[in-house]
């Protein structure tokens, strides 16, 4: 009777350990590619390849129907429709389509999705944006 209470209670502790360990996204031990949906009729779509490198990450921004100007980029916290006005990471400005910058913030921050990324159209219209997703894998 007392070795069935004993594996009772061990499994009334380890079980929900188990589960809240599953429920934690898993580390990022290569590249993370998250595509870039066109807001607005802008046609501005691409993707955004995060690249682990120890503590810091590399975010490279590939973008298509791109704009001649210079475009800010950012993390921000929320969702593409509801997102804090101040970036939290701020990006190289995407220049021809492209940008690459190193943040000193671990992938599995980045990519934990309580963050989205996004695309301004300008620096005298940063209000809209052009480009954005949800900052974790598929």
């Amino acid at each position: 009777m007392t070795s069935v209470r004993f594996r009772l209670s061990c499994a009334a502790v380890i079980v929900p350990v188990l589960v809240a360990a599953l429920a934690l996204p898993a580390a990022a031990d290569g590249p993370v590619r998250i595509s870039l949906d066109a807001r607005g009729g802008s046609g501005e779509s691409g993707v955004a390849i995060l690249t682990p490198d120890g503590a810091k990450t590399t975010v490279e921004l590939q973008l298509k129907g791109r704009s001649s100007d210079p475009q800010p980029a950012h993390f921000h916290t929320g969702t593409c429709d509801n997102y804090t006005p101040r970036p939290l990471y701020p990006l190289r400005a995407v220049i021809h389509g492209t940008s690459t910058t190193t943040l000193d913030v671990p992938i599995d921050k980045l990519i934990a999705g309580d963050l989205v990324i996004n695309v301004h159209k300008s620096f005298d219209d940063i209000a809209t944006v052009v480009s954005c997703a949800t900052s974790k894998p598929k």
